[in-house]
């Protein structure tokens, strides 16, 4: 089938002035049977699946891929969700369905090329959506610990991070929002202080870490992507200097790297004797120990 033919016309996208991705939708006819979407930037085919239907998938997705496993929302609008990968995605969901009685979706993620994802590039991929995930302000993920396959070449992490944007939106099309908790830049003045929760964030700086210790002034971050390798150094005042710059949030550090918009707490990460651990984990921390406040 020409999925092209079913995309908007030229005409129609030049109107669009935000960045907006089209993306083909084909809509079967029964409930219980998955929404297929096509993204051909990023040469993806997606699934929608729901918990009942795993069963309708056909041969096409014993392919490798990532996955999601999403849940209900609760009442404050928080979510759980737990990241997988496997060389065979038809075959691996069914065992979730054992194992694991909370989600009642998934989506499903292949490269939609002619060889596909290969097993180290899914290994990857799965550790890059954890981190996503980890640092969206609703979420709470149910995966023991994070992924880890960084042996890619960064042509390959490239490719595999344009994977991240479509997965976001579609994501966020179903009322699961990954996007991180807002980030305050050094200065300024947060009313009622540090929330505990990821929910509830109002907003962290850099040196709500430096004040707990978390942090000292002259460490140095280093960029969690192959693709933007970067160095930085956090200063006495929670501000982060790149080069010679000095940025007032993690954020626009980050965007001086990727030339766009970016998570900053997501991109840096600080190395450890036990390995590295993102600023999102240590935001995690910050919040873990601080009593909710109100204004």
């Amino acid at each position: 089938m020409d999925h092209s033919s079913l995309l908007p016309s030229t005409t129609s996208l030049h109107r669009v002035a935000y960045d907006a991705r089209p993306v083909t939708v084909l809509l079967p006819d029964s409930a219980s049977a998955p929404i297929e979407l096509y993204e051909a930037g990023a040469a993806l085919r997606i699934a929608i699946v729901e918990r009942a239907g795993t069963g309708a998938l056909d041969a096409s997705w014993d392919a490798a891929g990532v996955y999601v496993l999403l849940d209900r929302h609760g009442a404050d609008d928080s979510w759980g969700a737990y990241v997988g990968q496997a060389v065979g995605l038809r075959k691996r969901l069914p065992a979730h369905l054992k194992t694991k009685d909370d989600w009642q979706r998934a989506v499903l993620v292949q490269r939609d090329t002619t060889f596909g994802f290969n097993s180290a590039q899914i290994g990857w991929l799965e550790g890059r959506v954890y981190d996503l995930l980890d640092a969206a302000a609703t979420a709470t993920l149910h995966n023991g610990n994070r992924p880890k396959d960084e042996t890619l070449p960064p042509h390959e992490l490239l490719m595999l991070e344009s994977t991240i944007a479509p997965l976001a939106r579609v994501l966020r099309l179903l009322g699961y929002d990954s996007s991180s908790p807002v980030e305050a830049p050094a200065g300024a003045n947060v009313t009622g202080g540090v929330v505990a929760s990821k929910q509830g964030l109002k907003a962290v700086k850099i040196s709500d870490l430096l004040a707990k210790g978390l942090l000292s002034a002259g460490t140095q971050l280093h960029s969690t992507n192959g693709v933007w390798p970067a160095r930085a150094i956090v200063l006495a005042d929670g501000r982060v200097q790149v080069g010679q710059v000095a940025h007032a949030s993690l954020s626009t550090a980050a965007a001086s790297i990727t030339h766009g918009s970016v998570n900053g707490w997501d991109f840096w990460a600080i190395t450890t004797p036990t390995g590295d651990v993102r600023l999102a984990t240590l935001r995690q921390h910050l919040l873990a120990q601080t009593p909710a406040t109100t204004s």
